[in-house]
């Protein structure tokens, strides 16, 4: 057998493949590369030549570009290797403006990123003005780590069943449930008389596994009977229904902190504060694996955590009853 060469193959080669392994495919790739499909065929069968080893499946019935474990071991390093490279390029060009300046890129659900993780953020950057954050929006688990360079993401996680968090989360924040309204709504004598619930819509958020956000759970809880049960109007997203209530539409379940900001500037008022439940659900902060970590990173993690420790002045209400559904860790 031939000896292989020694040197690093070339940089266009190792894009290529990487953009292919990610993207599942060579069109994909080709069209993110601004190269022609061939162009990427070529680049690939030269690295797998200089490698001596095949880097991804081909043939069969796989729709969709797979990597041979040669190759999985190899991306891991190609991703790393260029996430560096970019980062270089980008603070030598703050540099060229005589300003080093650091970017990172979060991604979050839209309701933590209105409601919570925005005004944060606002208050972060007057804190660290040669810091940059450019948040993304997630409509599910999944943070697209590489198609928009995530370096921190904010995920809702379980304390059971499904979407648990992952060794070596962060944890960010607990939810609190809790009726809430415009203040022009329901008159402050009447925010602690369950029988006000019975004069207005009731509102919800449209949520799988979370019974405290349940106006079922809360019809009880609040002492009503059957017959005072009325169907909900449920819209999409706590930002959409936290919109809705402090516009006057009904009585909302909010989950603070998310909001904590609307309570604390009398946007919205609480209702029976001392029936508040723990929720099912919080938020951790899991960051990039597969890249360096940031300088600046750190001071955003901290901040961020500390925020998360802290609870509105609403909370300051002692419970009026020990609840078991448990908090996350």
């Amino acid at each position: 057998m031939a000896d292989l060469p020694t040197h690093t193959p070339p940089l266009a080669a190792l894009r290529a493949f990487e953009a292919v392994a990610r993207l599942g495919s060579l069109s994909r790739a080709a069209a993110e590369l601004h190269v022609t499909k061939s162009a990427v065929s070529h680049q690939l069968r030269a690295l797998e030549t200089d490698l001596g080893v095949p880097l991804l499946r081909r043939g069969g019935t796989v729709r969709r570009a797979e990597t041979t474990e040669a190759g999985a071991d190899l991306l891991a390093s190609v991703q790393q290797a260029l996430t560096l490279l970019d980062t270089a390029c980008r603070n030598a060009r703050a540099t060229a403006r005589g300003r080093r300046r650091y970017t990172l890129n979060v991604s979050a659900n839209p309701s933590l990123a209105a409601l919570w993780l925005a005004p944060r953020i606002g208050r972060f950057i007057e804190l660290h003005p040669d810091i940059g954050v450019q948040v993304y929006l997630h409509a599910s688990q999944d943070p697209a780590w590489k198609a928009q360079d995530i370096d921190l993401a904010f995920l809702h996680v379980r304390t059971q069943g499904p979407h648990l968090a992952e060794p070596g989360d962060i944890p960010l924040m607990t939810e609190t449930v809790v009726p809430v309204c415009s203040p022009a709504l329901i008159a402050e004598a009447d925010r602690n008389d369950p029988r006000a619930f019975l004069r207005h819509r009731w509102l919800e958020e449209k949520h799988i596994d979370s019974p405290e956000t349940d106006w079922r759970t809360w019809n009880g809880r609040l002492g009503l009977a059957e017959t005072d049960w009325q169907e909900p109007m449920v819209l999409s997203g706590l930002s959409t229904v936290v919109a809705a209530a402090a516009a006057g539409v009904g009585i909302a379940l909010g989950r603070a902190p998310l909001i904590d900001e609307d309570l604390a500037s009398g946007r919205l008022v609480p209702l029976m504060p001392q029936l508040r439940m723990p929720g099912s659900w919080g938020y951790v902060m899991r960051i990039h694996a597969n890249r360096p970590m940031d300088a600046s990173l750190p001071a955003l993690v901290e901040f961020l955590a500390e925020e998360g420790r802290s609870t509105g002045a609403w909370q300051d209400v002692t419970p009026a009853t020990a609840d078991p559904m448990s908090r996350m860790p």
